[in-house]
């Protein structure tokens, strides 16, 4: 899953998103990410602009995630 892209995300850049006054609305749009080029993305951009820990530790949570649902994926394809 983590090759297609997140388009509700594409037309909402990491300043858009990341810029939100409330955590809320950002772990929201965190988790609604389905990319690692997205959380990728997100990342460098928090790191460079805000470097939130709470953010940070979320985006590489969810980087996790994703690759742990690739890896079942792949786990089931193979079965």
């Amino acid at each position: 899953m983590s090759d297609t892209s997140d388009p509700i995300l594409d037309e909402l850049p990491p300043e858009r998103l990341l810029d939100a006054d409330h955590l809320q609305p950002i772990v929201a749009g965190i988790n609604c990410m389905h990319s690692m080029e997205t959380v990728k993305r997100y990342l460098a951009y928090e790191n460079q602009h805000q470097n939130r820990t709470p953010v940070q530790s979320r985006l590489r949570e969810r980087a996790r995630e994703i690759r742990r649902d690739d890896s079942d994926s792949e786990k089931q394809a193979i079965a």
